[in-house]
């Protein structure tokens, strides 16, 4: 008798031949989703401001058979995202995917105290950048005459925090109200766009704020699952929304947050 396994087809890679865009790629959630992408059979344009570390993570991927074409730019920045987005598109051929990742933290202190430079850097980067990138993206994926666009907001965009971000917060916001007009606008011409909102993960950027002991235990009480979250654990979500396998959801917002959202009161047992 044959064991089940055996009559099972090899699992497949969903995003074969896709030609995926990945703002941030150089670390963090970013760099997890490219490496996600190139497990699963696709090309990556990748692009971040950090040139140096971006072609350190490229020469490694490329080594291990990636296909990774890179770009250096600051999405905050107009004129640097169009030419590297056609730069890219360019040399994959096309793009079948957009993930918008590059963001920076906004610890910046409450309204009163958050200085109007602070406001405006956190907004041209975090809000500004996603439009961008989807502005110059999207032609490329009507010209492939379909496509998918993952957009990184954040927990925040969900729930209110006592932690003073306010312009993170409101950039973030702004990701998940823009990502699901795009969707409407877009839905009939073979494009898809969703939002992800991933709660504290294990980045850089996380543990330079919660990563002291203090700061770490009284946020505990709050998160269901009782931790940080994993890189690669929103990088499985990116890749489905971007592959096929995704091809009814758009306009959708997705939480990878450990339950925060979802939590009123939590019994702290351990």
């Amino acid at each position: 008798m044959r064991k089940v396994a055996e009559l099972l087809e090899p699992a497949a890679r969903p995003l074969s031949g896709a030609r995926v865009l990945v703002t941030g790629a150089a670390s963090g959630i970013g760099l997890a989703v490219t490496r996600r992408c190139l497990s699963e059979g696709a090309s990556v344009g990748a692009l971040d401001l950090n040139g140096d570390a971006l072609e350190s993570v490229a020469a490694g991927l490329r080594a291990g058979g990636g296909q990774i074409v890179t770009a250096v730019a600051d999405v905050g920045e107009p004129g640097q995202v169009a030419p590297a987005v056609r730069l890219l598109g360019e040399e994959l051929g096309g793009l079948s995917a957009v993930v918008n990742v590059a963001g920076l933290g906004g610890y910046t202190g409450d309204i009163s105290e958050t200085s109007l430079d602070a406001w405006q850097r956190t907004l041209a980067v975090n809000l500004t950048g996603v439009f961008l990138a989807c502005k110059y993206g999207i032609p490329h994926l009507l010209a492939a005459g379909q496509g998918a666009v993952v957009n990184n907001a954040s927990v925040v965009a969900l729930v209110g925090s006592a932690y003073p971000q306010i312009a993170y917060t409101a950039a973030k916001g702004g990701v998940v109200s823009m990502t699901r007009e795009m969707a409407v606008l877009y839905g009939r011409k073979g494009l898809r766009f969703n939002a992800i909102c991933p709660g504290p993960v294990d980045t850089t950027l996380v543990k330079a704020f919660i990563g002291e002991s203090g700061n770490w235990q009284s946020r505990r009480p709050y998160m269901p699952m009782g931790r940080i979250g994993k890189v690669e654990e929103v990088a499985n979500l990116v890749a489905f929304l971007a592959s096929d396998e995704a091809s009814y959801i758009t306009g959708a917002t997705y939480a990878a947050d450990g339950g925060i959202s979802a939590a009123y009161v939590i019994r702290d047992e351990d």
